[in-house]
């Protein structure tokens, strides 16, 4: 891969990282904002705790995509970003320009979502 291809993926990567460190943040903040003992009725309760949940999940699954960030910044890094690490093939350009933190080249991918890698 060119080097400013490189620059470019970083970029992006950065960028993404600092929007979902932010909503994270945000999330975390939004549920401690609010606590059950705030809502006058059963009804409020649950409506509560079920948005708590759902910060919740959101969070942990932003959390998921960071880590999966900081491990394309190290492929970067080691000059490794944009080969796949299964089969050690080139990422396809445009797969990685929709998820730029992808592992895997397509094929490898459909692999592993059928529980196959």
């Amino acid at each position: 891969m060119k080097k400013a291809d490189m620059k470019g993926f970083r970029k992006l990567l950065l960028v993404k990282r600092q929007d979902l460190h932010d909503r994270v943040r945000e999330a975390r903040s939004s549920e401690t904002e609010g606590s059950n003992k705030d809502a006058p009725d059963l009804g409020d309760r649950a409506i509560s705790s079920t948005s708590r949940d759902l910060l919740y999940r959101l969070s942990t699954t932003e959390r998921d995509i960071l880590q999966r960030i900081d491990l394309a910044l190290e492929r970067i890094d080691e000059k490794t970003y944009g080969v796949c690490t299964n089969c050690g093939n080139t990422v396809q350009p445009l797969r990685l320009e929709a998820v730029p933190w992808a592992r895997h080249c397509i094929e490898c991918q459909e692999l592993q979502d059928r529980g196959e890698l």
